[in-house]
């Protein structure tokens, strides 16, 4: 499998990830909201060659779920829109640590600001770039 959508991936994310409950349980939206550091950290190692992950909305998510995703080497497209718990220095290091990403959507995730200089010059490959009251806008190629 090369493409994951939490949103729509209830039954590949219950049980032996770590998520509790079960896909006949829980609805699939929910999973977005139960998504854990490491659970994610489960669910990546058993997919190498992931090139699209969809995690919008996954609140539970912070800079160490994004360390996990330093060994998706085909990684291409990432959404993480609204995972409010990263912040510029995760979503920096993962950008340093994924050369072939060339599609990154951060909106709404209002921890992740491009002010900070240091930062900034991390994000310039990604073509547009725009901020909003809560932070930043989008990042996307």
């Amino acid at each position: 499998e090369r493409n994951l959508d939490v949103r729509t991936g209830g039954a590949a994310i219950a049980g032996p990830y770590g998520v509790p409950g079960g896909a006949g349980r829980q609805r699939d939206a929910d999973y977005t909201n139960l998504l854990t550091d490491a659970a994610l950290s489960r669910l990546v190692a058993s997919r190498p060659r992931l090139e699209a992950l969809l995690l919008m909305q996954c609140a539970r998510l912070t800079d160490d779920g994004l360390a996990a995703l330093h060994g998706c080497a085909c990684l291409r497209r990432l959404n993480l829109a609204m995972c409010t718990g990263v912040t510029e220095r995760g979503v920096a290091a993962l950008i340093d640590a994924l050369p072939a990403l060339d599609d990154l959507e951060l909106a709404g995730c209002s921890r992740v600001r491009l002010d900070v200089p240091a930062l900034s010059a991390k994000f310039e490959r990604f073509v547009e770039l725009s901020e909003d009251a809560d932070g930043l806008d989008a990042v996307q190629g």
